[in-house]
């Protein structure tokens, strides 16, 4: 597996010094790194920074390669909490709790020696849960939860249930443990269902919206165009750092009648939308007769 990783919020003072240990944090992946003055507070310069380096693997289609994960230094509430909701539910984020006491004389060798090696714990954490993640999109892509379009999927469980997973796997818990528990209590709101008539499991949210797998016929995808946010294209080819099919989507229905109802695209406010009968939506909203 390829992985990209991002490095957010290292003190400029210690890049150069932090980056030349590279090797000791991010061997063999391709990386890049934000520096930001110590006491600075993301920013959507950073949130760009990223997401912009993120957004090339998916242009060139070799995403079902490549693994993302951001590792950012824990700073004020409120702009870690924006920087973090930027990236989801696309990108794995790994908190870094970690501080520089450059006031008291705490020098750069030292500082970034200790900075070094809190990355390295917390890049073994997302290497362990990647390749996990990664099977549980592609194998069992028609039976996990975690591809459900978050909004579109109306469930007063579902999107929290996924960032408890996500934090849960950030917070380095054991994936394996991680993704059975959240997976029981989404199936307490939202057990698979397998209707009259159907091979296979659905799910049915609060509307009773049935979001059926499609099997093999798959045409699911959002293309980077000027039509689409560049959030839409990350969300369309990965969850929580890991890649799934860009072709995959749900079959929309409810019971045997044509679909009809609000829902939201992948960058556009709800609208009253009608399937043919059924309406095809992505996991990363992205709707379509």
């Amino acid at each position: 597996m390829d992985y990209v990783f991002g490095f957010a919020g290292i003190p400029k003072e210690l890049r150069e010094a932090v980056e030349a240990r590279n090797a000791e944090f991010a061997r063999k992946a391709r990386f890049f790194i934000d520096a930001m003055p110590s006491g600075a507070s993301y920013r959507q310069r950073n949130v760009d920074f990223f997401a912009e380096h993120f957004r090339q693997y998916a242009n060139k289609d070799v995403h079902q390669a490549v693994s993302l994960a951001i590792f950012y230094l824990v700073k004020d509430d409120e702009s870690t909490d924006f920087f973090v909701e930027s990236f989801f539910p696309h990108t794995l984020m790994i908190p870094v709790c970690w501080k520089w006491d450059n006031e008291n004389g705490g020098s750069v060798v030292k500082a970034a020696k200790s900075l070094v090696a809190t990355l390295a714990r917390q890049v073994a954490t997302a290497r362990a849960a990647l390749p996990i993640l990664k099977d549980e999109l592609q194998s069992r892509a028609a039976t996990t939860p975690w591809l459900l379009p978050p909004k579109n999927f109306d469930s007063d469980t579902y999107v929290p249930t996924l960032k408890n997973l996500h934090r849960a796997i950030g917070d380095g818990f054991c994936i394996q443990t991680a993704l059975t528990q959240h997976r029981a209590t989404f199936a307490k709101a939202h057990p698979g269902v397998r209707l009259p008539g159907k091979t296979k499991s659905c799910y049915v949210d609060k509307r009773g919206v049935e979001f059926h797998p499609p099997g093999n016929d798959r045409h699911g995808f959002a293309r980077d165009s000027a039509e689409h946010e560049r959030q839409c294209l990350l969300a369309g080819r990965w969850r929580l750092g890991a890649p799934y099919d860009r072709l995959f989507h749900y079959d929309c229905t409810r019971g045997d009648r044509k679909l009809k109802g609000q829902f939201y695209g992948c960058h556009s406010p709800q609208a009253k939308q009608e399937g043919n009968p059924h309406l095809n939506i992505s996991p990363n909203d992205h709707v379509r007769r």
